[in-house]
Parts: C-alpha cells; structure tokens; sequence
C-alpha cells in the first residue's frame, strides 16, 4: 500500500477486505497521494505512482497520457497549498501555486483513488502570472478552510450540494436574497477577492461601477452575471461534511450576446469586452458550508472556446 496511514492485517490475523473507500484510505491517506503525485510530477515521471491499469488524465478539459502537458514543464511547487478530501468518495482535491519552467502559474488537482491506486487525475493549470502572484500574496489560505465544525455547524452531504447549487441558481437569475450566505462570506477567484474589496482587479473593468466592492449579495442581485446563460454539467467531486467542504468542476457558458446589464438604482452598465463574445469557462471551486450558510468560496478557471466538453462525460454523451 502505499498510505502510511492505511491499517494492515497481521501475519497470523485473516485479510478482511474493506466493505468501502472510506476504510481503505482516511483523509490523511488521501492527501498523502497529492504529495506523492506532486513529488512525481516535479521529478517528472509518473512511474513513482501507483495507478490503476486504465488511469485517466486530463489537462484544461483535454484527455491526455499521464506524463504528457504539465509533466514536462513544472519546475517547482509555490508557497500557496490547500487540500480537500473525501474519504467517503475517495477522491482529494488540492489548490496551490506551481512553477512552470519558472513562471507562476496555479493548479488545481483531483484525484480518484481505488484500492490504493489513483484510477483519475483531473488537472486544471490556470497560467495567469499575475494571478498567481495574487494567489501568494495572500500568504496562506483562509482559515476556515482549515478548521473542522463543531457538530451543531455539520449538515448533510446533500445539504451541502443544496446550498451550493442555490449559489449557482442565484448567480443565474441575479437573485443573492435565495442563497443562504453567511453574513461573513466572500469569494476568492484566480487569486483576488472580489467581494468587500474596492481595490480588487475584478474579473473585468466596468468603469466607474464597481461591483467587487460589494458585498457577495448584493453583487450577485446587480444582475451583472446575466451574460452567464448556463452552469452546466455541475460536477459534485468533494464534500466533506467534518470540514463543511463542498468542491467541484463546473462549466460557465457565455454566448456573448449581452452588451449591457440593467443595475437596480443604476441604470444600464454596459458590459465588458470580454464577455461579448462565445466561450465557456471551467471552474474550479471550493465552497465553505457552516451552519447550513455559504462562509467562503474560493476557486480558479480556465477559459476556453465556447460549447467545450469537460473531458469526463460518460461514454456516449
């Protein structure tokens, strides 16, 4: 096995095969295997893993041989790290900053593990200097990230997959009263906050307008994310009910066809550039559930052409 943490059958004591994931590989077993595969993907060579037969890797949405993209140009792990895990499910997620033949970028890592092996690998590289700059400047990650909840503060798993999708049903139809935010929640995105922080670079520049200054609910009912016309495929990949982390892939499609929002008390705001053409964005996200109330998100994307796949539909989709 190759989880320190994973028990062992003595000699003279019969092998009990696990009856699920969860008792063949804890939290500290699976983060263990992003360590292990970090170690790997810096010396560049995935034989130091332990994988399944058929693993699957893909880089940005693209399907790839393990080994391939980000295996040959890492040269160094960054400062910033954060890992997420559940055991339930088997899979770990991570977000930290990398270095790629020097240059600063972020990495966002998921990984399924059976019986010991990694069985998928899901890389998203989100190579924007600046943004990962950003990322570090903030030190270390929030620390509601690292803090386990007391009983009272745990819900359901599906709870938890609730609340978030309230999140993205909210960002579509420009509605933050119906999502369950925590008074104290804001978002971090490719490494900036842009909620509570007048200076934020912002996804785009809207002039005099700045929403990031705001508050995530009131950001959210501003109906500036109204070029967002879509959130589909919503993929579950993490929830961790001691930790209340919910993390998960999720493609943004934008048809580039809104030229103005309409802001409550504002008027017309016209929208950026950069939102009036195609395209799709993966995100990356992680969310914060306490209480039953969204505390933090946080998370990176990648851009691509509009009406891209995610690289893990089932076969014959």
């Amino acid at each position: 096995c190759a989880c320190a943490t994973c028990v062992h059958a003595t000699a003279d004591a019969p092998r009990k095969q696990p009856a699920t994931v969860e008792d063949s590989c804890d939290y500290a077993c699976l983060t263990g295997f992003v360590d292990q595969y970090l170690k790997a993907l810096v010396a560049h060579d995935p034989g130091q893993l332990p994988v399944a037969p058929e693993v699957k890797f893909t880089e940005n949405t693209v399907p790839l041989k393990l080994g391939d993209a980000l295996w040959g140009t890492i040269s160094g792990i960054g400062t910033y790290k954060l890992y997420f895990a559940d055991p339930h499910a088997g899979q770990v997620g991570f977000e930290g900053t990398i270095r790629e033949n020097g240059t600063p970028a972020i990495l966002l890592l998921r990984l399924k593990v059976v019986n010991h092996r990694i069985s998928q690998v899901e890389t998203l590289v989100h190579r924007t200097v600046e943004d990962a700059k950003a990322l570090e400047k903030l030190g270390h990650p929030n620390s509601v990230w690292l803090q386990p909840l007391p009983s009272s503060d745990r819900t359901s798993r599906q709870e938890m997959v609730k609340d978030v999708n309230l999140y993205f049903e909210g960002i579509l139809h420009s509605a933050g009263d119906t999502v369950p935010f925590d008074p104290k929640c804001n978002r971090i995105l490719d490494g900036y906050q842009d909620t509570n922080n007048p200076t934020a670079k912002g996804w785009f520049d809207m002039g005099s307008f700045k929403p990031d200054a705001m508050g995530i609910r009131e950001n959210m009912n501003t109906r500036i994310w109204t070029y967002i016309k879509s959130i589909d495929p919503r993929r579950y990949l993490v929830v961790d009910e001691k930790m209340g982390i919910v993390f998960g892939v999720f493609m943004f499609n934008h048809p580039g066809t809104v030229k103005w929002a309409d802001v409550p008390g504002v008027g017309r705001v016209p929208m950026p550039a950069i939102t009036q053409r195609p395209s799709s964005v993966e995100m990356g996200e992680f969310f914060k559930i306490e209480g039953g109330k969204i505390r933090q998100i946080e998370g990176i994307s990648v851009a691509l052409p509009y009406g891209s796949r995610t690289g893990w539909e089932k076969v014959g989709e």
